[in-house]
């Protein structure tokens, strides 16, 4: 089986920027999201797949280390036969050995790293993580909550308690690699280990597959969670959820599951880290003698001073009543003054306008 190439799964170039890939991802997270495709396990597995490629290609430290992965994959092929260089961009593939997690298990399934380091390995493995981006109403994200959400996600099998083999079965060491899950070739002065390519790594055989899942030890299935989003929470930021990733193998634990906010929208407020901005309008007479106005904040109304002669574009700081952030500290309100131009004026009004104007030595 052929390792899967995330850029190719998110439909971007290698050079994309963290935007593109973003823009990427939620396009066609939408497309394929379980709650668009309810029944629907084609588009179950490809919301997967799209998950975990922008969960890598997302983390800048995690795309550099897989494109230098993935750059080494395109200069060598492996297969029944051994190991080698092949032409630039080629495939590298398992042979019989069937495919294995991603490219840092991949190779490290390859290079020997001792007989301790490779029955770890393959013996129970911790599951994979799964990421999911949650949109969270801006109110919300500002004061804490809780939301309900379906994930999609590999279960342990209830029939085999995820051991692969069938109730009341028996499983043997592989004669292959003796239990280690490993096999080694020597290559050109080098000795390189690989799955064994009899008992897919495991170092067991299975005399007789569990037939609810067919021998893996897992099933797909769906997991409503309610989730605590904590206060300040800001666009970007990740939630992790300790256990509820997919389902390990071999008994293993299951990976984590981490969540990546998107910040709602707001009518009246702007959120720029901790501090919030806002606009209000003020007539030319308030602007012109100076005024006390009512202001909208997240926690209640403030009275607001407007001082005489202020100018459309001045911006007034309310201190501490922005968001309350997940150390301690508090943001600020800034108020944007605009001066709004009456229209419609009555007699008496304009009347009155036209004796400023004169007093203030303007033509009209």
């Amino acid at each position: 089986m052929a390792q899967k190439d995330f850029y190719e799964i998110l439909g971007v170039g290698k050079g994309a920027k963290a935007d593109e890939i973003k823009k990427a991802y939620r396009r066609l997270a939408k497309k394929y999201h379980p709650d668009a495709n309810p029944g629907n396990k084609v588009a179950e597995e490809k919301f997967k797949e799209i998950s975990q490629a922008y969960d890598v290609l997302s983390d800048p430290g995690k795309r550099s280390q897989y494109d230098r992965m993935r750059d080494a994959a395109s200069s060598f092929r492996f297969g029944p036969e051994g190991f080698g260089r092949g032409a630039a961009g080629q495939e590298f593939s398992f042979g019989d050995a069937g495919g294995f997690g991603d490219l840092g298990d991949l190779f490290s399934s390859f290079f020997d790293r001792g007989s301790r380091a490779r029955r770890e390995r393959w013996g129970p493995r911790r599951g994979d993580d799964l990421t999911f981006e949650i949109e969270v109403p801006f109110d919300e994200a500002v004061r804490g909550g809780r939301r309900t959400i379906t994930v999609p996600r590999d279960e342990p099998c209830a029939s085999c308690g995820g051991a692969g083999a069938a109730p009341g079965s028996k499983t043997t060491a592989c004669p292959e690699c003796g239990g280690g899950g490993t096999v080694s070739i020597a290559q050109g002065g080098f000795a390189f280990s690989r799955p064994c390519p009899r008992c897919y790594g495991r170092g067991r055989i299975i005399q007789k597959p569990c037939p609810s899942c067919g021998g893996s030890g897992t099933v797909g299935g769906r997991r409503r969670i309610t989730v605590r989003i904590p206060r300040g929470v800001d666009n970007g930021s990740k939630i992790r959820i300790a256990g509820q990733g997919e389902a390990g193998t071999a008994g293993g634990p299951p990976g984590d599951l981490i969540l990546v906010v998107r910040l709602g929208r707001h009518r009246f407020f702007e959120r720029r880290g901790l501090n919030l901005h806002c606009e209000v309008p003020v007539n030319i007479a308030q602007a012109a003698l100076g005024s006390r106005m009512r202001v909208r904040t997240m926690d209640g109304a403030a009275m607001v001073r407007i001082p005489p002669g202020v100018q459309s574009g001045t911006a007034l700081r309310l201190k501490g009543r922005g968001v309350a952030g997940p150390g301690g500290q508090t943001g600020d309100l800034h108020v944007k003054i605009r001066v709004d131009t009456p229209a419609g004026l009555s007699p008496r009004a304009r009347k009155a306008m036209e004796e400023f104007a004169r007093e203030a030595g303007l033509r009209h």
